[in-house]
């Protein structure tokens, strides 16, 4: 192992070598604990995992996705090829996103030496294992773990052929990088951030036969590129609704920033990404009611300190080769925001976020270097690691409260229905569950069968006609003296729905379903119920008839 930059190289310890992989294996046994937990699916994994299971390789390569889904291709053939071999549960589902987080972080331990002295490389690499949003990533069944892979993948290729000239290893690095793109979308901005600075470099070092030749590896990812991108993800390319909700939420880089709110923007986004993925802030309970105070609480000044500190070594302590290659990714990937081509939010932090930790940690080696006080340093590096460690812990103490609200028991609610399941009840699915019913139907096979309820919001004007229309769904289970209702309290719309649309159904006094149950409790009396935070369940009795 050792540590580096583009003109020496300083060969570590034996005892600090030990660290490291300390580091690894901590992270790695978070990762397997959480797999082992398994926890059950929340929606946004459901709408993918529906078409894993339900679909053939071919028809994932031909047809678009359930529910208007998007991965890259090759993720999705690799899930699928696994859920062939071991069958179609959950933990089958989540074998290759975490083959990817564990690969993520061996290959992060090399990248952070290559550019960091050993104590900021001790450093990132323990905020990277221990951050509690890169260890839910690695077992989520989406394809961020596999973005995030994508992008040390990248920098691994850059750090390994960059003194190459050979046409060989030229054509190898840009082969390789070709099938990364294939399985990671968002490291088309690292590639594409490689290139360009690796070019803007040789040009303005006039390195003519380098800039030339250079081309081959870059040539070869732009093919790829394109070839991908006109055989599959233009078919999965952004639906204006989708836009829609991103843009709703200010999920879009204001491009060009027009007022103090859109300042705001970067300021906001910032704080958010230093939580959601790096992990950085303190996430203690609320100590005073004053939301503005607690954000402070959090901790939040030290890592922006020294991501502004980082930012500024980069560009004025590093050699221009390494400012580039990290720095344009960035630029890339907030104009691909302003642009409406690609949100920043929550998970879409997670493929940069390597970069990001490198130059906090750059900061925190400047500053290290420049105070020389080991005190300091301690104090700097414990502070840091705090919030990861706490997040981490709390995520194996509490592991149903691990990001709560993608917390969701689809699976115990739906196994405690089969389980008191009684011959001649019936199941009524209301129609904002079908999805998850659907899905753990085919993967638990219950011994019921469910009545799926209709969606007849677009085809009334009021309630009262909402559940005059209904009445064909209730007919269903009128002969029935139990019913089984099965809702989701959390999703509330579907797929293509506007924001509280229609209106009439999204009022402030009252969930929808609840709605929903005091229609029903006008004929049945509730006599058993099964509540979570997401999905819930009532066992209703007809009531007798005077």
């Amino acid at each position: 192992m050792y540590l580096s930059d583009s003109k020496n190289k300083v060969y570590t310890s034996s005892s600090s070598t030990i660290i490291f992989y300390a580091i690894f294996v901590l992270g790695l046994a978070l990762r397997i604990f959480h797999l082992i937990y398994n926890r059950s699916l929340w929606m946004d994994e459901v709408y993918l995992s529906t078409s894993l299971v339900k679909m053939s390789y071919k028809e994932i390569i031909s047809t678009p996705l359930y529910y208007q889904q998007k991965a890259p291709i090759g993720f999705l053939l690799t899930v699928k090829f696994f859920v062939n071999q071991f069958g179609n549960k959950e933990i089958y589902l989540r074998i290759f996103p975490l083959i990817s987080g564990i690969a993520s972080m061996l290959l992060f331990i090399t990248v952070s030496q290559y550019f960091l002295k050993n104590q900021a490389a001790l450093l990132a690499s323990s905020i990277f294992c221990l951050s509690p949003a890169l260890i839910y990533h690695s077992v989520e069944i989406k394809q961020y773990s596999t973005e995030l892979l994508g992008t040390l993948l990248a920098l691994f290729l850059f750090i390994k052929f960059k003194e190459k000239n050979d046409i060989k290893s030229l054509l190898l690095w840009g082969i390789s990088g070709a099938i990364i793109l294939w399985f990671s979308y968002a490291s088309i901005f690292v590639f594409a951030g490689i290139g360009i600075g690796l070019s803007i470099y040789n040009l303005f070092k006039k390195n003519w036969n380098i800039f030339f030749i250079s081309l081959i590896p870059f040539s070869i990812w732009l093919i790829s590129f394109v070839t991908n991108y006109l055989l599959f993800t233009h078919k999965h390319a952004e639906s204006e609704w989708i836009a829609y909700w991103f843009r709703a939420y200010d999920n879009f880089m204001p491009f060009p920033p027009k007022s103090i709110t859109d300042l705001k923007w970067f300021a906001i986004s910032i704080y958010r990404m230093l939580d959601y993925p790096l992990g950085l802030l303190w996430n203690f309970s609320a100590i005073t009611k004053y939301q503005a105070l607690n954000m402070l609480l959090k901790m939040p000044m030290l890592p922006i300190i020294l991501l502004v500190v980082g930012l500024y070594t980069v560009i004025k302590k590093k050699n221009a080769e390494t400012s580039l290659i990290l720095l344009i990714p960035i630029i890339l990937m907030f104009l691909a925001s302003g642009l409406e081509l690609y949100p920043l939010t929550e998970r879409f932090w997670v493929f940069i976020s390597p970069i990001f930790i490198i130059i906090i940690s750059f900061g925190f080696e400047y500053l290290s270097l420049k105070f020389k006080s080991k005190a300091l340093s301690i104090i700097l590096f414990a502070l840091l690691i705090t919030g990861p460690v706490f997040g981490s812990i709390y995520s194996i103490v509490s592991p149903e409260k691990f990001y709560i609200h993608k917390k969701s028991f689809q699976r115990e609610a739906l196994l405690y229905l089969d389980k008191n399941y009684a011959k001649n009840d019936a199941v009524y699915i209301y129609w904002n569950n079908l999805p998850g019913f659907k899905l753990y139907y085919e993967m638990y096979n219950f011994k019921y069968n469910a009545i799926e309820g209709t969606d007849q919001r677009n085809n009334s004007k009021n309630y009262k006609e909402y559940y005059q229309n209904l009445q064909s769904d209730f007919n269903k289970f009128s002969n029935n003296k139990r019913v089984w209702v099965v809702y989701n309290t959390q999703f509330l719309t579907d797929i293509g729905d506007r924001i509280d649309t229609p209106k009439w159904y999204y009022t402030k006094d009252l969930n929808p379903t609840n709605h929903l149950l005091n229609e029903l409790f006008k004929n049945y009396k509730p006599i058993k119920k099964y509540a979570t935070k997401d999905v819930s369940l009532y066992l209703l009795e007809l009531k007798q008839r005077k």
